[in-house]
């Protein structure tokens, strides 16, 4: 009888730890299918934009070649007159003077800048006192000088004419006249502009109110324009510059502050190498 009971036993209880071994197979083998055939993750690769190039504000200076040796034609009251000399770059009247043996006695001084900076194939004359010519003036190639000393020449009624000065970069006729001893009792004052700003190689000549005063010689260059300080009016003068480039050229410097090459200019728009080169000689840079 107890065996007929055996025999009646569910049969789901008989055979329950095969069916969970089976089952738990089964989980395990879905698993490690799922896991073996899971695709691989995408790969994004990130390209980071080129950068932005941003213009220099201040571009090279390019590599500018020492001029050689000037020679110039030295004539009139010169111990040495009618004579060819060499010089070096950078040499001034005075310096052509000394090599022609020094000026004479009659050497009416007051009518030649022993200031002005010497070009290559310049003429040199010194007129006599007792003459009225006029000195025959030198052809003087500007150079953009950098900021420094400034050497100048004072005539006429001072304290001490026909003094030859070195001044700091920025200085004005009335500190060459002061360095002169100042104005003589019988300057005329308002015939010269004691504020101007001086040049390297400029000439300041004090007329006298009580004697026909000989003409001062005229420089046969066009005036400097200080680049950094210059008003609109001032820059549109220069040869290739209106009014256009003019308003360009202070926005620039009002946006980046003073120019401190002449090369820097190449910066400003519409300032093309032909335009730099016809101001190269008429710009200052200080």
């Amino acid at each position: 009888m107890q065996e007929s009971l055996d025999s009646s036993e569910p049969l789901f209880a008989r055979y329950r730890l095969l069916v969970y071994s089976v089952l738990a197979l089964a989980i395990v083998s879905g698993v490690v299918a799922l896991l073996t055939n899971r695709p691989e993750p995408a790969s994004i690769t990130i390209i980071p934009p080129e950068p932005t190039a941003i213009p220099s504000v201040t571009p090279l200076p390019s590599a500018t070649p020492t001029p050689g040796p000037y020679m110039v034609y030295i004539t009139g009251a010169v111990e040495t007159p009618n004579v060819l000399v060499t010089l070096e770059y950078g040499s001034r009247v005075i310096d052509a003077l000394r090599a022609a043996g020094g000026s004479r006695a009659d050497a009416n001084l007051d009518a030649v800048n022993l200031a002005q900076v010497l070009a290559d194939g310049d003429q040199i004359h010194v007129p006599t006192l007792r003459s009225r010519e006029a000195a025959v003036r030198v052809t003087v190639q500007v150079v953009t000088p950098t900021p420094g000393a400034l050497v100048v020449y004072v005539t006429g009624a001072v304290a001490r004419s026909g003094t030859l000065l070195t001044l700091p970069a920025g200085s004005r006729v009335g500190d060459a006249v002061a360095e002169a001893g100042g104005l003589a009792a019988d300057a005329d004052a308002s015939a010269i502009n004691l504020s101007a700003v001086l040049n390297d190689g400029d000439l300041v000549h004090v007329p006298s109110v009580l004697v026909d005063s000989a003409p001062t010689p005229t420089p046969n260059r066009p005036v400097p324009v200080h680049i950094n300080s210059a008003t609109a009016d001032e820059l549109a003068q220069l040869p290739g510059i209106g009014p256009a480039l003019a308003a360009a050229i202070i926005e620039y410097r009002t946006t980046y502050g003073p120019f401190r090459s002449f090369e820097e200019l190449d910066a400003v728009p519409g300032l093309g190498p032909a335009k730099l080169d016809a101001i190269r000689d008429q710009v200052v840079i200080d």
